[in-house]
């Protein structure tokens, strides 16, 4: 035997999933692997070519093993074959057919065959999928030799397509079997969660854990992993007790496993959700990989006030931006399968209200209203649950006098009657216990008041334990209660595949490929970079040379490795982290000279540092006097071009028990840089905090300031990226720097008092305002610099309505990078609504939009806003939306943006009494029948628009008759038409020019009064289907009208853009039986109808009007206009989304012009005709063309420049094709390549 190949080959295959993965292996110069393995519709075929020398032999060794298992699980029945299908050759090389065989195979077999023939290895067992590889072996002169094959081969079950009700069945099926043989003490043991190791957040009551576990009353353990230290005690479950139910293990992966990220507070400052839930899948793969399958996480808490060290837990002040990362972070840790090995379930914490401490003193009482609730803090919860999170963790808070852990309304009602949760609620650790502090009974009552409540899980405080037997003899709970908990945590177990394998999360070989691996690093890299905001440049400064600069590096925090990683980085280990000036000499090594001083410490204030560091060690003092660092620091400032001072705070005076009174500088690190200012050199401060800090002194004098929070794993080399222009900043802020303490607590999204503040009039006292201090903050909500600029065009909005819930508007805003970088940029919409029955919040964000343009580039941003947007809960916390002036702001920040008024709805095809039934996010309670105010004028709605736009806060709108809030909708009927009316009489008397433009006028001013304003709907002369109705109209003076006078009467009204008064006017129209012919005979009439309906969102009917009557060259251009945007709304509200280049062009292919609006004119949106003879009279000139012409000739087709391109490319190999075609037939069109003589000789 001259060569043996040991092939390891790991298959794992992945349900509904297509992937296709390449590798090329040169072993030596007489053998070659090449391997493709493709996957497809959950079948493989593999196919494995060897090109050797001979081969006769053929020894297979190796293991089959059940995928969910990974080498845990053997497989019980399963044939390897080699089949031979040419000669019928079949060799059954091994069958496994014992339970305990462990899926180990050794076999050998020779096979004397063709050698180019082909050979295939089946797998096949009951119940899974056939594995098929097919092997080629390639004849060759030289002797045989012998192919080794080590293989593990992983099979996966056949998926038959179950229902979900199918699953649930079969789930509570098992769970069933298995709570019939539970004794009481086994089901409330289930309850129990215990810790181990590493980290402690309180105090640690009993432990006897061996034998708790032993007699199965533990039912998860957290604050341990590793499979060396979690197997042992899945071992201890499986093998030591009666009913062997597998152990859940949880743990703090807050914001990275081993590979730490930045801290959430600085992950939120991305704006970036898919990168949100890149970071919770990397998370999740570590976490597995380390027997973990549970996570306390994602915080989803507001925060609103910087002192509370938890706010660098969460995502920032707002709901609707927390509520997106709330979800996000689920779908990162979950995934879309709890039965795959690399997910977790994951946590929501504290539910509910944790982060509205008074004080910003953590565990401190909250007290809020229930609107305020609904409206600004519970949202991020139930984004999280409608995500699909396994669990949820209740806070130390009360809510309404009665702790979270007991709240029957916040964990029955809310949670799981409204919300519809199905997982299981787990207390924060010892919460329970310190319920008898909050002085609601002692350990026995308040065990029984929070299982009661909903409670399923108790950490640590085994209170449930100890007490609940107790409690259910003397009848406080029931044990019905005591099951339902028990089956809830049964059930996590079950879908996390425990049941199937209970060392599935526990394979020490992931240990090596899954943690802290080099893409796991770069992954934190990008995240740290993206997660910096540039608070304050100069425009100078930075970015920093990347040659010929002298650099003075100073600050506590230049060298440091331990604070980086940030707080609730549990497992990370600090001394991987990279440090600032490691990553600049990493960076530019020898091109720059870099000067380094330590320059204070951290702290100086004694007992601060030794609380922290009994409970971290992350304060370690110099051993000088703070001069002489100082001192040491301006000496080598005064050397250098610049200085960049790497300040903040420890991670230890940040996170859970860190709450700060005063959130600025530590004055130890300010005298530092009083002294690096003095010297009159550029000072670059670098932030490393958890929270907002005031900065004010240090913003009035620091060159730049850059906000880099605790950066994680790769903090170091992210900021010498972002510090020396490899990377350009784009982070916004989640959370507002305050300029004093004594502003907080300052958030964006307030609400304005009865005494607003105006910063303009300086003098007035009565107002609410500080006396010595700005209203306004340091930094707002949303705030974040550049190294580039962007300007802002002014907002444009499609129309100046929304019609009802199936109603949608776009809005547009031009964007351009006015500066010398490209740059990221982050476009944010904001909505405040004036005028309520509730008060509102000033502005609340709705939409964002992030995107990329490089220098000089433009793009136009659109948004498409819909009554979801404009709803807030109302008194009776029904969510809502009320008709009446909205006001759209788009800009760079929550300050800095935009505005536009969308005027009080005045709808064409609405009841009046509009009815709006929506089910509400939060309470999902029925709305009742609102009434909003009749429509107004013309006149006075532009009299209002103005008067609100001038009038800020002030904003004045009229009032219907029909009282808003009254609750008695009109009933549906059809107006009858009054006896005294008399119906338009259709004449066809000729009529002179003046006439009809004094009649024209004369019916517009009529049909603009606002006695009319009511008349909504048009059904008559079946123009449009009939709508919800009005009440009857009001009586029209008799008017006979010719279709010229109408004709003439739509043509003035379509030209003045008055489409709600035209709209009014079609269905004034009383035709006389056998009149309405002659109205469809005329171009005008019908071209009104046309645009009524598209503006109503008729399209139906808009379609109908264009495919079946013939229209002049004059109205082709808006016709087609309407045709074309017609279908992209219709595609825009399909998809969800605005359409792109790539979604028109399918779109125009998909629905051409009728020949009916388009008669094979030039100007045309339809693509066969203008898009073709573009690029055939370009195609002429130049079949190469260069770039910039592609991306031109995109532009005007509405093509990409990857298909403008590939049309280039196809045409030209017809061509070619063609000329080789004549060569070959007629000897013709031998000589060098031409393009054909004519655009119309080939078509594309």
């Amino acid at each position: 035997m001259n060569t043996i190949i040991c092939l390891i080959v790991f298959i794992h295959l992945f349900i509904n999933q297509v992937q296709t993965e390449q590798c090329e292996l040169t072993l030596n110069d007489d053998v070659q692997l090449t391997t493709s393995i493709f996957l497809q519709s959950r079948r493989f075929c593999g196919s494995y070519n060897f090109l050797t020398k001979n081969t006769h032999q053929i020894f297979i060794s190796g293991r089959l093993v059940d995928y969910k298992s990974h080498c845990k699980r053997s497989i019980p029945n399963a044939n390897i074959e080699i089949i031979h299908v040419q000669s019928s050759f079949r060799s059954i090389c091994h069958e496994l057919n014992h339970p305990n065989s462990r899926g180990y195979f050794n076999l050998s077999t020779s096979v004397t065959i063709p050698l180019t023939e082909q050979l295939f290895l089946r797998v096949t067992s009951p119940g899974y999928e056939t594995i098929i590889k097919e092997i080629n072996l390639p004849s060759s002169q030289k002797r045989p030799q012998t192919i080794l094959l080590n293989w593990q081969i992983v099979l996966r079950p056949t998926k038959e397509q179950i229902k979900p009700q199918q699953q649930r069945q079969r789930m509570n099926s098992m769970i069933d079997s298995l709570m019939s043989q539970m004794t009481l003490d086994e089901k409330i043991g289930q309850l129990n969660l215990v810790t181990l190791g590493f980290d402690v957040t309180g105090p640690i009551l009993s432990q006897n854990v061996e034998e708790n576990i032993r007699r199965g009353l533990i039912g998860g353990v957290f604050n341990t992993y590793t499979p060396k230290a979690v197997g042992p005690l899945q071992d201890l479950a499986m093998n030591s007790t009666r009913l062997k139910i597998p152990l859940i293990f949880g743990y703090d992966v807050i914001h990275g496993h081993k590979t730490i990220f930045p801290i959430s507070l600085g992950l939120s400052t991305t704006w970036d959700m898919a990168l949100i839930e890149q970071s919770a899948r990397i998370a999740a793969q570590e976490a597995t990989a380390d027997g973990l399958n549970w996570v306390f996480s994602p915080m989803v808490d507001i925060a609103r006030d910087p002192r509370w060290g938890r706010i660098s837990e969460g995502a920032g002040e707002d709901p609707w931006l927390g509520s997106q990362i709330a979800a996000a972070m689920v779908r990162g840790y979950q995934g879309h399968d709890l039965a795959r090995s690399n997910t977790v379930i994951a946590c929501i914490k504290h539910f509910a209200l944790y982060g509205g401490a008074e004080a910003g003193r953590d565990y401190n009482t909250v007290d809020m209203s229930r609107i305020t609730m609904y409206q600004s803090f519970l949202p991020p919860y139930l984004a999280a649950v409608n995500a699909g999170a396994g669990s949820v963790m209740t806070s130390f808070n009360e809510i309404d006098s009665i702790p979270a852990s007991a709240n029957r309304w916040l964990l029955q009602n809310l949670l799981r009657e409204q919300w519809n949760f199905n997982g299981f609620v787990v207390t924060d650790y010892t919460a329970i216990n310190e319920m008898i502090h909050h002085g609601i009974g002692d350990l026995q009552e308040v065990s029984a008041r929070a299982l009661n409540a909903g409670v399923d899980m108790d950490m640590v405080g085994e209170g449930f334990l100890t007490t609940l037997k107790k409690s259910l003899d003397e009848g406080k709970i029931n044990e019905q209660t005591i099951n339902q908990a028990c089956r809830r945590i049964l059930e996590a177990k079950y879908k996390l595949g425990l049941f199937d394998d209970p060392y599935r999360y526990i394979d020490e070989s992931r240990t090596q490929t899954d943690i802290f691996t080099y893409e796991n690093r770069l992954a934190a890299k990008d995240f740290a970079r993206r997660s910096f905001v540039l608070l304050k440049t100069d425009g100078r400064t930075l970015p920093l040379a990347r040659s010929n600069l002298n650099l003075a590096l100073v600050g506590p925090f230049a060298n440091d490795h331990r604070n980086l990683i940030g707080s609730w980085s549990a497992a990370g280990d600090w001394r991987q982290a990279i440090s600032v000036l490691d990553g600049i000499h990493k960076l530019l090594g020898n091109q720059i000279q870099i000067l380094h001083a330590k320059g204070s410490n951290i702290i100086e204030d004694a007992p601060l540092i030794e609380l922290l560091n009994a409970h971290g060690g992350d304060i370690i003092l110099d051993g000088r006097s703070a001069q002489e660092m100082i001192d040491e620091a301006v000496e080598i400032s005064k050397k250098s071009d610049v200085i960049v001072a790497v300040v903040g705070e420890s991670q230890g005076m940040t996170g859970e028990a860190a709450s700060r009174a005063d959130i600025g500088m530590p004055e130890c690190q300010k005298r530092l840089l009083k002294a690096l200012f003095d010297t009159g050199k550029p000072v670059v401060i670098v932030l490393m905090n958890g929270r907002p800090m005031t900065l004010t002194w240090e913003n009035e004098y620091a060159a730049a300031i850059l906000e880099t929070w605790f950066a994680g794993t790769e903090a170091g080399n992210a900021i010498a990226e972002v510090l020396f222009g490899f990377y350009n900043p784009a982070g916004k802020l989640t959370t507002t720097f305050p300029r004093h303490v004594g502003q907080i607590p300052l958030y964006y999204n307030h609400k304005n008092t009865g005494r607003p503040f105006n910063s303009t009039q300086l003098t007035e006292k009565y107002k609410s305002r500080y006396i010595d201090l700005p209203n306004d903050p340091l930094y707002p909500f949303g705030y974040g610099l550049s190294y580039t600029s962007f300007s802002f065009g002014s907002i444009r909005v499609d129309k100046n309505e929304l019609r009802g819930d199936s109603d949608r508007l776009t809005v547009r805003i031009n964007v351009h990078n006015v500066g010398a970088y490209g740059g990221e940029e982050v476009i944010q919409l904001y909505i405040s609504d004036p005028e309520a029955s509730v008060t509102r919040a000033v502005r609340e964000l709705k939409q964002f939009k992030k995107i990329f343009l490089r220098s000089q580039q433009q793009e136009e941003i659109s948004f498409i806003i819909t009554t979801n947007d404009l709803k807030f809960f109302n008194t009776n916390l029904d969510y809502v939306w009320e008709q009446g002036d909205f006001i759209i702001h788009i800009g760079p920040d929550s300050v800095n943006t935009q505005s536009t008024l969308l005027p009080a709805p005045r709808p064409l095809l609405a009841n009046v009494g509009l009815v709006t039934s929506s089910s509400s996010p939060i309470s999902q309670h029925k709305t009742k029948a609102s009434i909003s105010r009749s429509p107004s004028s013309s006149s006075s709605s532009s009299t209002n628009s103005s008067n609100s736009s001038s009038s800020g806060s002030s904003r004045s709108r009229s009032r219907s008759p029909i009282s808003r809030r009254s609750r008695s909708p009109t009933p549906d009927k059809p107006p009858t038409p009054s006896s005294s009316t008399p119906p338009v009489t259709i004449n066809n008397s000729n009529v002179s020019s003046s006439l009809l433009q004094q009649q024209a006028a004369a019916a517009a001013a009529l049909f603009s009064s606002s006695s009319l304003s009511s008349l909504l709907p048009m059904y008559s002369m079946g123009l449009f289907p009939i709508p919800p109705p009005p009440p009857p109209p009001p009586i029209l003076p008799a008017v006979n009208f010719s279709p010229e006078q109408i004709a003439r009467v739509c043509e003035t009204l379509e030209e003045n853009g008055d489409i709600d008064r035209l709209g009014r006017f079609l269905w004034s129209l009383q035709v006389a039986p056998g009149s309405a012919n002659l109205l469809v005979q005329h171009e005008s009439i019908l071209r009104a109808r046309a645009l009524v309906a598209f503006h109503l969102g008729n399209y139906r009917e808009l379609y109908h009007l264009l495919e079946n009557h013939k229209y002049t060259r004059d109205s082709h251009a808006k016709l087609q206009a309407m045709w074309m945007e017609a279908h992209y709304q219709e595609a825009e509200k399909l998809r969800g989304r605005p359409l792109g280049p790539v979604d028109k062009y399918r779109v125009r292919k998909k629905y051409p012009l009728p020949r009916t609006i388009w008669d094979g004119e030039q100007k045309t949106h339809c693509f066969k005709e203008r898009t073709r003879s573009l690029l055939r009279e370009w195609y002429l000139q130049d079949p190469y063309p260069n770039p910039a012409k592609k991306r031109e000739l995109a532009q005007a087709t509405g093509l990409t420049p990857t298909q403008v391109g590939n049309w280039f490319k196809n045409r030209r190999q017809r061509d070619r094709a063609a000329q080789a075609k004549n060569r070959q037939q007629y000897g013709i069109g031998a000589g060098s390549y031409s393009p054909p003589s004519s655009p119309d000789s080939s078509t594309t």
